[in-house]
């Protein structure tokens, strides 16, 4: 669990430790943005001006996690139409934005899980990597409709999600192997799918932790199957997907007051073509990449730049 969730159970999350955090996935972070807006529009202090710009840092800062930035974009462009109304117009449209999404997240999931279900069925073993609410919240429904199977995971350094994902399916009973990350490439039989999630889904690639494409290669090169399962609020039409992306996270991760020559390199992220995978599973079912196209989403101006 990340700082800001364990914070948000006291107090609304505030838009700089959002775009800090660095430990949340996707959904994680997205649902701390909805969760800000709703405080906002009650009335927390934060002036437009300051969110304006608070929000394009968040934007640019968690440009790897389609949903937040997707959020971020539609908040700043429902600010952009409404230059000149008063405040009170603002925060009421920033938090009637966030309703929609929650609406349109809280449906998808529910989809997703039921299409993700399917994908399992009479699967002995399942291989996963770092760690998914959607995949997390199949494998739970799964389990708990009395199917049995075991997961294969690995810890997924430096952030160590993956200990959190084995830790939480083992307390729900669901019987689960983890190993470190190098292992689970040796894990991987001749049965079972790896099934991971995405945090962006691009034209031609989608986007996960680094080492996913590793282990899909090795997957294929066994004859196990690719699975990725990610709703439509992951999807970055072109000109989002245009906008800058960094991948790389915090080098003090990996160590700390490293020596002048020592350059360290903490890359999260990786781009992978969707010819590595053998199904893509959305709210609609499984779904072709060619498929996902919803027309170009009006970028912010305050991105732009």
């Amino acid at each position: 669990m990340s700082a800001y969730s364990r914070a948000k159970k006291k107090t609304t999350p505030k838009l700089p430790a959002i775009a800090a955090d660095r430990s949340g996935g996707a959904a994680e972070v997205a649902e701390a943005l909805l969760a800000w807006a709703e405080g906002w529009a009650a009335g927390s202090p934060e002036t437009p001006d300051e969110v304006i710009q608070d929000l394009v840092r968040l934007a640019r800062g968690q440009a790897a996690l389609a949903p937040v930035l997707r959020i971020a974009n539609d908040y700043l462009e429902v600010m952009e139409r409404l230059e000149g109304f008063a405040e009170p117009g603002y925060r009421r449209s920033v938090g009637s934005a966030a309703d929609r999404w929650r609406k349109r997240l809280a449906a998808a999931a529910e989809a997703l899980t039921l299409h993700v279900r399917r994908a399992l069925e009479g699967v002995p073993t399942v291989y996963t990597y770092s760690s998914s609410s959607t995949i997390q919240r199949a494998l739970e429904a799964h389990a708990d409709a009395g199917n049995w199977f075991r997961v294969v995971c690995s810890e997924a350094r430096p952030g160590m999600e993956g200990v959190g994902l084995a830790t939480a399916l083992a307390e729900r009973g669901i019987p689960v192997l983890m190993g470190t990350d190098v292992w689970l490439l040796s894990a991987i039989e001749e049965e079972g799918i790896v099934l991971i999630g995405a945090d962006a889904l691009l034209p031609t690639h989608w986007v996960n932790k680094l080492g996913t494409r590793l282990l899909a290669e090795r997957a294929r090169a066994k004859g196990v199957r690719v699975v990725v399962g990610a709703d439509t609020s992951k999807w970055l039409p072109g000109a989002l997907a245009s906008l800058p992306r960094s991948y790389e996270r915090d080098p003090a991760e990996i160590t700390v007051d490293p020596p002048v020559s020592l350059e360290v390199a903490n890359p999260y992220f990786e781009e992978i073509p969707y010819s590595e995978l053998d199904q893509l599973i959305t709210e609609r079912g499984p779904t072709r990449a060619k498929d996902l196209w919803i027309g170009e989403v009006p970028v912010a101006r305050a991105l732009r730049g």
